[in-house]
């Protein structure tokens, strides 16, 4: 069976300006790659950056879906379909719409595809796809590892995207990720992010973590960990982490060269907390220049 793996643009939003500029390695494609067995064969095209052959041969067409690209995902899945081919559609946005979704396509995949990949390409090479397949999260890539050969050839930045852990100890109502992950936080396996650094050669990397340290226990045995290994790398984290020194001292220690902090109101009676939170910004920003001063 040959798959293929789709990464939607945004499609043309803005006249005149190429907002897919500067793309990003799609990590979940690769994951998805990872859980390809073969003699089954896969292939990934990114529609930011070159056109989609429509009328390739090809089984399966496998779609990841954000909000902001839903709408250049199903013309894409339309595409297929006209062609005759089984479109499935996954991904944040599918799982938290999925009577949108499956409209578009064939099949859907709600929640993690890990636990019931098999069971789908099964079904799809037996034409017996079910409409919905749904799993409940689990322990993110338990075993399992992105296959960044299709990547190859592609011009991302030079940056590496992986993870560590999925979902936010939070539950903010506004916030996508606490539905999607029903207000719980996973950490993958250190010895397999450890593997995966080594395996692929990873150097600069982004971890894609919603919020990386929501368990902080578990991040300060990782940050250990990837001292000797001299990579540099980002993250995105709550504020909260400005309150535990350790902690800051080990992610400058361990490589961090940026961490994306999100502030979701400038609203200041919203954020019953926003003196706590402006002190803990000036002192997080304070205490990584300190240490990487002396580093």
């Amino acid at each position: 069976m040959k798959i293929t793996l789709i990464k939607p643009s945004l499609g043309n939003v803005i006249s005149g300006y190429n907002i897919n500029d500067g793309s990003m390695e799609p990590l979940q494609l690769a994951i998805i790659a990872g859980l390809v067995k073969k003699p089954d064969e896969v292939i990934m095209y990114d529609d930011r950056l070159e056109p989609i052959p429509f009328d390739e041969k090809t089984d399966l067409v496998c779609i990841t879906v954000d909000s902001f690209n839903a709408h250049r995902a199903y013309e894409i899945s339309a595409e297929f379909k006209k062609r005759g081919v089984k479109v499935i559609l996954g991904g944040m946005h599918v799982s938290l719409l999925p009577d949108e979704a499956v409209q578009y396509a064939d099949s859907i995949v709600v929640g993690d595809a890990e636990p019931i990949w098999d069971q789908l390409i099964n079904d799809a090479k037996q034409n017996k796809l079910q409409k919905t397949y749904s799993a409940t999260f689990g322990l993110p890539q338990d075993g399992h590892f992105p296959d960044r050969s299709i990547f190859k050839g592609k011009k991302y930045l030079p940056i590496s995207l992986m993870q560590f852990s999925r979902g936010c100890k939070f539950n903010c109502t506004f916030c996508s990720v606490s539905k999607f992950f029903k207000h719980s936080h996973k950490c993958r396996k250190i010895d397999d992010v450890l593997h995966e650094i080594e395996k692929d050669k990873l150097k600069t990397i982004l971890f894609v973590d919603d919020n990386m340290v929501s368990n902080k226990k578990e991040l300060k045995i990782l940050l250990r960990e990837l001292i000797p290994l001299k990579i540099k790398r980002a993250s995105q984290s709550s504020i909260d982490m400005a309150k535990d020194k350790e902690l800051l001292k080990l992610m400058v220690d361990s490589g961090c060269a940026g961490n994306l902090v999100g502030f979701e109101s400038i609203n200041i009676n919203n954020l019953a907390t926003h003196v706590k939170l402006e002190t803990y910004t000036i002192l997080t920003c304070f205490l990584i220049i300190n240490y990487t001063k002396k580093h």
